[in-house]
């Protein structure tokens, strides 16, 4: 199923939860008050019989003779409870005064006046041992609500009825409403739900074309219009984002590739040349060593220049294995190191304690070549300055400097200024250190010093 299809299904259903329960609510309401207006109809009715029906006492004085008409009236009252049930009606539904429910099953008699058949329930409401009730009967095939109340005169009873056609057929006129309602509210907010998603995912879709076409074309310099800054659109903006970062490590790579060639290419003869003359009979032994220490030499210089291409590689990879690392052994190490190579220099040091994480191969191979960078730039019997302090390596020499003009290009690959292009190197060796101070997080910048020389500095996060 499409996202589109989802979206409109999910605005349909959620619409079509609360139009339900509203219309559950509204049902019920409806069907309570409609029950509550018959059932206080009900009341009335049972109240007015049960008035009517009422004997009342004759009020006489002690000593004092009952006057004839007040006997009369008690003699009719008397003869009229004593007539059994009667069962009449006054225009809405039905009326039944039993005046003595005993009389009544004793005589067998549990159908009065074939109105509704006297139950369990009947008998302690006639006793006053159970209050009135309602219940919802059938006379006749039609359904009625039948109220049960106790009489004033003895044993007792009052039933009215009410026919609950009305009622039932007004509850089925709302509930086929509300369930239009609810059916058409639920297509109403689908329809408006999908044209919603239509528009909310017209840049999905634009991106899904791009997608495609970058995939087919492997054009990588493609863009997609942003025009909101909600979600949708800041995915489109990462996107975008994503593109030129594939076009940038694709232009990386591809001036990589084109770099390495040009400078494979000089060794490459050179060595072929060295090879050459070795295999000519006609080279005279005096300079046959010569010729093979300088094949070696080339040998020398690919294998470096293939190891460096190796780490140039690596752009924007992250370490590939962080442990502590003791900057400051790690960098005496080095200076030991660059020291057997250039033994007429002389190496200044001062290292504070300093522990970093991160990759202790990368770190060895970025303070070598910038190590190595002074000692190339140094002159004979100089000095080199190397200082360790608050997490930040400084590396000074003392030699010409760097021209303004190269200072912005000195962490470029294969760069060489016109100065360095007649000293050994590939013009990897600070873009290497750039590369890996960059994949540990750190700053490296490089600078002339104010009474001549370059100063290399390079910070990292300490532990």
């Amino acid at each position: 199923m499409s996202l589109r299809s989802r979206l409109t299904l999910a605005a349909g259903g959620a619409v079509f939860v609360a139009l339900a329960a509203a219309s559950l609510v509204v049902y019920f309401s409806v069907r309570s008050n409609l029950h509550d207006q018959i059932d206080v109809g009900l009341i009335t009715s049972a109240q007015n019989v049960a008035a009517k029906t009422a004997v009342q006492p004759i009020p006489v004085a002690k000593g004092a003779t009952v006057p004839k008409a007040a006997l009369d009236k008690a003699k009719q009252q008397d003869a009229q409870a004593a007539t059994g049930p009667f069962l009449g009606t006054d225009g809405s539904g039905y009326l039944q005064y039993i005046p003595n429910i005993g009389t009544l099953l004793k005589q067998g008699i549990r159908q009065p006046n074939g109105f509704v058949p006297l139950e369990k329930a009947d008998v302690a409401v006639a006793g006053g041992y159970a209050p009135a009730y309602f219940s919802d009967v059938k006379i006749h095939g039609v359904p009625m609500r039948l109220y049960t109340m106790r009489s004033q005169n003895g044993l007792g009873l009052i039933r009215t009825a009410r026919p609950l056609s009305d009622v039932n057929a007004t509850l089925t006129h709302v509930r086929w409403l509300l369930i239009g309602l609810t059916l058409a509210g639920a297509l109403v907010a689908a329809l408006f739900g999908r044209l919603a998603a239509a528009a909310v995912l017209k840049p999905v879709g634009a991106l899904a074309r791009t997608v495609r076409e970058v995939t087919l074309t492997r054009e990588l310099d493609r863009r997609i219009e942003v025009e909101s800054r909600d979600e949708v659109g800041s995915l489109a903006a990462d996107f975008n984002a994503m593109l030129e970062a594939l076009e940038e490590s694709q232009r990386a790579q591809q001036q990589l590739i084109a770099d390495a060639s040009h400078e494979l290419r000089t060794p490459l003869a050179a060595h072929r040349a060295n090879v050459e003359l070795l295999a000519r009979d006609d080279l005279p032994g005096s300079r046959r060593p010569h010729v093979f220490d300088a094949a070696v030499r080339g040998i020398e210089e690919l294998a470096a220049l293939v190891d460096d291409l190796i780490t140039a590689a690596r752009n924007g990879k992250p370490v590939d294995a962080r442990e502590p690392v003791a900057l400051d052994e790690l960098v005496a190490r080095a200076v030991e190191r660059v020291g057997q190579r250039a033994p007429r220099l002389r190496f200044e040091t001062s290292l504070e304690p300093t522990a970093v994480s991160g990759s202790r191969a990368r770190l060895e191979r970025a303070v070598d070549n910038v190590l190595d960078n002074a000692v190339k730039w140094s002159p004979p019997d100089g000095v080199v300055q190397v200082e360790l302090r608050d997490g930040t390596l400084r590396v000074r020499d003392h030699g010409p400097g760097i021209e303004e003009a190269d200072l912005p290009h000195v962490f470029d690959r294969f760069y060489r200024a016109a100065d360095a292009r007649a000293l050994p190197g590939s013009g990897l060796g600070l873009a290497i250190v750039k590369q890996t101070v960059d994949d540990h997080g750190g700053e490296v910048e490089i600078a002339n010093a104010d009474d001549g020389g370059a100063v290399v500095s390079i910070a990292l996060s300490k532990l």
